[in-house]
């Protein structure tokens, strides 16, 4: 429960506010009034002791008057003449009538006459002749010259005793009267004093207390008390009777060796404190008039407190819903809250335009204001999702050689040049009108709702806008561009099959040099294969799957064997023998050709001298790729496997075709030139396929061509392939490099490149690709051949 309570206060700050406040606030006025009463208390009991000890002197007062008025009745009787002639002719008749009538006369209870020897003589009962003697005799020993009266116990009831010698005219004897302290005289004692008052007596050895005179209630209360008395004249006790605390203090008197006499006083605290309660009261509904007005002013305050903060917290869930509109409540105070008010709203406005520029880098490309990928992607959704009956066609285009802009002009002309293109793109197709996006660094996509036109009719458009060159800083550069088309619902049913259906498209005119590719299933028959190709070739490589076949290169005019190319295969456990084009090329594609590479080169080098002929030097070559140009990597990996197998870089050839080369031609060349340091031969493969002239080609530190076999398969029976490499060969030569021929398939090619003097020839005619040791062997017949 007091968790639950707490968990009450807990959910608000107001609650708790005001809670805790009105808490303090009656802590501090409970203390206040504990110390009032506590002052109080103190105060009424320091007057009860003043008024005990003023009712002690009166007690006191009191029988000093009585003790004045029996000793002058004593000192009377003891002087009368006729008295004294009686005592002395001990005329018992007489005395005792003197006696009796004396003591009649002030209500005395006792009169007695003794001897000089204490001896009892006469008295004004003829029950105190039949009394002990002795007892009289005690009672005259107590008197002394200080104290001119006694208190003692007599026939139970404690008597005031006063003595009075008897001159004739020496002492002849003395007249002790005796008067009872009873009832009437504590009462009127009591009324004299204003306080209550009770006379005890009490014996050595008894157990309880005898009550002489007091109120019945107080009578009661020390008949039920044991016998023990204080008897200290100054201590003050409390007690308890019927409920009702007082205040007593007492007067005791030894009697004799066995009694006492005790005169209690008490006052009772309440009725003593009754003066004070007024003002107790008053305290109280003063306390508590102002803990309901100050209740009510926490109410308020707390309400002008803390109803801002709720405004500010139904503010913040504002915020969090994303409304940033509303403006902040308080902001016109001036406390603290205002403050809080003004600094919220501050956020707000802060929040808002951070969220807009969030949104604008969340969805818009920084550099063209276009589209970005998740904002076409959002949007090519939203129509998908609201289009039935139209078709929604997505048209992605990527600018050629655009990196070589980059590389050759600087990224500050790049970003020109994209958001020229940015332009163009978004003024055409706004026409139609269609979404423009930049996708990526060098790829736009385009979506349009095709209704009079067809995607391929708009694609044409957007090349025709990206034809005309583009003059940045009074440079003029061209730039063609890769399109690929794909439609909804025909070529995907969803926006990222839809997207990337026309990148596949895109890819497929970036890879047969065509422009515009509409997407047919037929461009990702391999796809499939290509899911579980990636972990397979892993596994190769780790699982030595891979195969290394050598073709030979020979001299057209000797037709000796003068090196070989390292080739690869694959010996698939399941599949058999893999060709490269079933897997080099989506190697190429994910970058894990590198590892590939490697794999060969240590297989090359580590087998090189077993394949060496008996005399002379055999190069081998192994191919490159852009993923190994690029790295950086490749000249340490080379060193380190020739120190490993003591191979000489002379003896192996790396070759690089001219697509590799023109993929960055700053870090291509740089790489070239270190391994051209190493000692290694360079060379060009597929020449005249990509690029590249022989004018840059001179720059690279490369030591032979290779002719593409496409040139070199119908030089016979075409004479434009003829004089390409017949030129090629000639021109090769002039620079200093030794060319060789692929696809040589017949004995008339051979001889048609010995003429065209061809220094080395490849292909079927001279051997198919075999294993390294089926190679050795086949080397070593043709050369028995052609010698």
């Amino acid at each position: 429960m007091v968790s639950l309570n707490w968990a009450f206060f807990q959910e608000s700050l107001s609650r708790r506010f005001i809670f805790i406040t009105l808490l303090l606030l009656i802590a501090v006025q409970a203390i206040s009034f504990s110390l009032v009463n506590l002052t109080v208390d103190k105060h009424v009991r320091e007057e009860i002791r003043q008024s005990l000890e003023v009712s002690k002197r009166v007690w006191n007062q009191l029988l000093a008057q009585s003790n004045s008025m029996l000793q002058e009745s004593a000192e009377v009787l003891a002087s009368d003449f006729g008295f004294r002639s009686a005592v002395a002719t001990q005329d018992q008749s007489t005395i005792a009538s003197a006696l009796l009538n004396n003591a009649q006369r002030i209500n005395a209870s006792i009169a007695i006459l003794i001897d000089t020897n204490w001896q009892l003589k006469a008295a004004s009962s003829e029950a105190v002749l039949l009394d002990d003697p002795s007892v009289y005799k005690e009672i005259i020993q107590r008197f002394d010259k200080q104290k001119p009266f006694q208190l003692m116990m007599y026939n139970g009831k404690p008597t005031q005793f006063v003595l009075a010698p008897v001159h004739a005219p020496r002492v002849i004897g003395y007249v002790l009267l005796g008067f009872d302290i009873d009832q009437e005289r504590i009462l009127q004692a009591s009324q004299l004093a204003g306080i209550e008052i009770a006379l005890l007596s009490s014996s050595t050895g008894a157990k309880t207390i005898n009550v002489v005179a007091s109120s019945e209630a107080i009578a009661d209360y020390f008949r039920s008390q044991n016998s023990s008395m204080a008897q200290d004249d100054h201590s003050l006790q409390d007690i308890v009777i019927n409920q009702e605390v007082f205040i007593s203090g007492v007067i005791s008197e030894q009697t004799s060796t066995q009694h006492w006499v005790h005169v209690v006083f008490l006052e009772s605290l309440p009725k003593a404190s009754e003066k004070f309660n007024q003002l107790s009261t008053q305290y109280l509904t003063v306390s508590g008039v102002g803990i309901i007005f100050f209740t009510l002013a926490i109410f308020a305050l707390s309400h002008r407190t803390i109803k801002p903060l709720i405004t500010l917290t139904e503010a913040t869930t504002e915020l969090e819903k994303g409304n940033f509109s509303s403006e902040i409540e308080g902001t016109d105070r001036l406390d603290e809250i205002g403050q809080l008010a003004r600094g919220f709203d501050k956020m707000r406005t802060s929040i808002e335009d951070q969220r807009e520029t969030i949104t604008q880098l969340a969805y818009f490309d920084p550099l063209t204001r276009l589209p970005n990928r998740l904002n076409f992607k959002q949007k090519l959704s939203e129509a998908i999702a609201s289009n039935t009956l139209k078709q929604i066609s997505v048209i992605t285009l990527n600018l050629d050689r655009f990196k070589q802009v980059n590389d050759v002009l600087g990224y500050e002309v790049g970003d020109r040049v994209l958001k020229t293109v940015a332009k163009r793109l978004s003024d055409t197709a706004h026409t139609r009108p269609a979404i423009t996006a930049h996708v990526s660094g060098d790829e736009f996509s385009v979506m349009l709702e095709t209704s009079h036109q067809t995607p391929f009719e708009a694609a044409q458009q957007l090349k025709h806008c990206l034809d005309d060159a583009f003059e940045i800083e009074g440079t003029h550069i061209d730039l063609s561009v890769s399109i690929g088309i794909a439609s909804w619902p025909k070529d995907a049913t969803d926006p990222d099959a839809l997207i990337h259906a026309s990148q596949i498209a895109m890819y497929a005119a970036k890879s047969k040099k065509e422009q515009i590719v509409v997407y047919s299933q037929a461009l990702v028959t391999a796809a499939p294969q290509n899911l579980s190709l990636l972990s397979e070739l892993r596994r190769a490589v780790r699982e030595n799957e891979l195969r290394v076949f050598l073709q030979a290169k020979v001299e057209t005019k000797s037709s000796l064997v003068a090196a070989a190319e390292a080739l690869i295969r694959w010996q698939h456990p399941s599949k058999g023998m893999i060709a490269p084009y079933q897997f080099v090329p989506f190697a190429e594609q994910t970058g894990f050709v590198r590892e590939i590479t490697k794999w060969v080169i240590r297989e090359v080098v580590s087998q090189w001298h077993n394949v060496q002929p008996l005399q002379g030097q055999m190069v081998i070559s192994i191919n490159l790729s852009t993923w190994d140009l690029m790295t950086g990597q490749l000249p340490a990996f080379l060193d380190s496997q020739l120190n490993e197998f003591k191979v000489p870089a002379e003896g192996i050839c790396l070759e690089i075709t001219e697509s590799a080369i023109m993929e960055d031609p700053k870090v291509a060349q740089q790489t070239l030139n270190e391994l051209a340091d190493m000692g290694f031969h360079l060379s060009i493969d597929d020449f005249g396929t990509g690029y590249s002239s022989l004018g840059y080609l001179k720059q690279l530190p490369v030591n032979e061509l290779k002719v593409d076999k496409s040139f070199v398969l119908n030089m016979i029976e075409n004479n434009n392939d003829r004089i390409i490499v017949s030129s090629t060969i000639e021109l090769a030569h002039n620079l200093g490099l030794r060319v060789v021929a692929e696809g040589v398939e017949t004995r008339e090619l051979l001889d048609a490149l010995a003429v065209l003097q061809c220094d080395e020839a490849q292909g079927y005619y001279i051997n198919k690709p075999m294993p390294m040791e089926e190679f050795v062997a086949w080397r070593d017949q043709w050369c028995a051949q052609h010698t």
